[in-house]
C-alpha cells in the first residue's frame, strides 16, 4: 500500500484500489468502442419486450410452440410494416416534394438540385464506363449491411425472447448467490413490463395522432395532408413540445394556400387534438405504461439527440427507463 504525505494528512492507496480504477476506465473504453453492438443489443431487446406480449398469447392461449410462436409474431411484424411502407410512400413522396416547392424553402431546393446532379453524374458515370465499379460497389456495400444488420437485429431479438425465462440465470456465470439471480430477475421483469408498455403505449399514440389528423386535415381540404399527418404522429414521442411542433407547417400551408382564415381553423383544430390527447389518450392508453414525466422525457430526448444525433434521441427514453429501473432496484435499497 503506498503512502502520499499532503500538509499534515496522509493519503492511503490500495493496488486493488488501482487496479479497480483501471478496470473501470477500460470497461468504460471498451463500452465507447463496442457502442455500436450495444445499440444493437438495445433494440433487439426493444423489439423482444414489445412483441413479447404477443409470443406468450400464441404460446399459451393458442398452444403454438415457443419457436413458432415467435416466428408467426415476426411475420405479423414485417406484414404490417410493408403493407404501410406500400400504402404511404408513393402519395407520401409525391405530396412531400409538392410540399417543399410550396414552401419555397432555398436549403431544401438546393439539396434537391445536389441530389439531382448527382443521380446526373451518376448515369454519366454508369454509361461512360468510367469509375463506375467503386459507385456500384458502395451502393451495394450500403444495402448489404442494412439487410445484414437488420437480420442480425432479428436473429438477437430471437433468441433473447427463446430465452427470457431463463435470462436472469445467467448472472450465476459471475456468482452463484440465489439472491443476485432473483435480483435480475426482478430486474429484467420490471423492465419489461416498463419498457414494454412505454414502447406499445408510444405507438398507439403515435398511430392515433396520425389517424385523427389525417381525417381531420382531409376533411377540411388541407393539402398535403398525408405528411403533415405523419409528422404530427412522429413527434408524438416528444410529450407536448411534439404537437406543438408539428402545428407550425400545417398552419403555414394553411395561410399560404387559404389565407389566415384558414389558418386560424387549423390552429384551433390542433389545439383540440392536443386536448383530446391529454385528457383522453394519454390517461388510457399510458395507464400501464413506464409513467415517464413529460419535462423529464423532453430533457432527456434533447440530452439524447445532443450526444448521439437521431439514435441518441431514438434511445433516450429506453436508456432512462433502463437506468431508473437499475437504480430502484440495485442501489436504493442501500441508500
Amino acid at each position: 500500500m503506498k503512502k502520499y504525505l499532503y500538509s499534515d494528512h496522509a493519503v492511503s492507496v490500495s493496488p486493488a484500489s488501482i487496479m479497480f480504477a483501471v478496470f473501470f476506465l477500460l470497461s468504460l473504453y471498451g463500452i465507447y468502442r463496442a457502442r455500436s453492438v450495444i445499440i444493437l443489443l438495445l433494440l433487439a431487446f426493444i423489439i423482444t419486450v414489445a412483441l413479447n406480449p404477443l409470443v406468450k398469447f400464441l404460446s399459451k392461449k393458442l398452444r403454438f410452440p415457443k419457436v413458432p410462436s415467435i416466428f408467426m409474431a415476426y411475420i405479423l411484424l414485417i406484414g404490417l410494416v410493408v403493407i404501410v411502407i406500400g400504402l404511404l410512400v408513393p402519395p407520401l413522396s409525391k405530396q412531400v416534394f409538392q410540399l417543399l416547392n410550396l414552401l419555397d424553402l432555398p436549403v431544401f431546393e438546393e439539396e434537391v438540385h445536389k441530389f439531382n446532379f448527382t443521380l446526373q453524374e451518376f448515369n454519366d458515370v454508369i454509361n461512360n464506363f468510367g469509375g463506375s465499379f467503386n459507385v456500384l460497389f458502395s451502393i451495394i456495400n450500403s444495402t448489404f449491411n442494412g439487410v445484414i444488420t437488420v437480420f442480425t437485429l432479428l436473429v438477437m431479438s430471437f433468441y433473447l425472447m427463446l430465452e427470457r425465462k431463463v435470462l436472469h440465470q445467467k448472472v450465476y456465470w459471475f456468482t452463484r448467490k440465489e439472491e443476485y439471480a432473483q435480483k435480475v430477475q426482478e430486474f429484467i421483469d420490471s423492465i419489461e413490463e416498463q419498457l414494454g408498455g412505454w414502447v406499445r403505449a408510444q405507438l398507439i399514440l403515435m398511430f392515433s395522432i396520425f389517424i385523427i389528423t389525417y381525417i381531420c386535415l382531409f376533411l377540411i381540404s388541407v393539402p398535403y395532408a398525408l405528411p403533415l399527418a405523419l409528422l404530427a404522429g412522429f413527434l408524438e414521442i416528444v410529450p407536448n413540445l411534439g404537437p406543438t411542433i408539428a402545428m407550425i407547417p400545417a398552419v403555414v400551408v394553411s395561410y399560404i394556400t387559404f389565407g389566415p382564415v384558414m389558418a386560424g381553423i387549423v390552429f384551433i383544430l390542433y389545439i383540440i387534438i392536443q386536448q383530446i390527447e391529454n385528457n383522453l389518450l394519454v390517461p388510457r392508453v399510458m395507464q400501464t405504461s413506464a409513467h415517464v414525466n413529460p419535462l423529464v422525457a423532453i430533457t432527456v430526448i434533447l440530452t439524447g439527440y445532443k450526444m448521439g444525433g437521431m439514435i441518441g434521441a431514438l434511445l433516450s427514453i429506453p436508456l432512462y427507463i433502463i437506468g431508473r429501473t437499475f437504480f430502484s432496484t440495485f442501489i436504493r435499497s442501500k441508500l
